[in-house]
């Protein structure tokens, strides 16, 4: 059986693995990016260089390729979108949380009182 998390820990641990996993898929939409800009620049030099219907055929291959990439670039631009509006519902969540204990602390203390008054 797992041990539950300490009191309080859940949100900031689950606010945490969304920033870890933002930036995991920046990097690694970044790197992508960065292959798919190295493969243009010697494409274009490979295409220059190669003639007839090898060339035709291997320049059709190349931009289906990049056509590929951008769909994964693309999907992981709105997966890391996807974690940022979860992190901003969670934390606005958690604020409405902290908001309504805080009222009930307040009604709480105030019922106190007035039980102290009208014994």
């Amino acid at each position: 059986m797992a041990t539950p998390p300490p009191p309080g820990s859940t949100q900031t641990s689950s606010q945490s693995e969304n920033q870890r996993g933002y930036n995991a898929l920046f990097q690694a939409k970044e790197g992508v990016q960065r292959a798919q800009e190295d493969v243009k620049t010697v494409m274009g030099g490979l295409i220059r260089a190669y003639g007839g219907s090898d060339g035709t055929a291997f320049q059709s291959l190349l931009n289906e390729w990049s056509g590929q990439v951008d769909v994964i670039t693309r999907s992981m631009g709105e997966m890391m979108q996807t974690l940022t509006e979860t992190g901003q519902a969670q934390s606005r969540t958690q604020g409405e949380i902290n908001d309504f204990i805080e009222a009930a602390r307040r009604s709480s203390i105030s019922v106190g009182a007035e039980n102290k008054l009208n014994p």
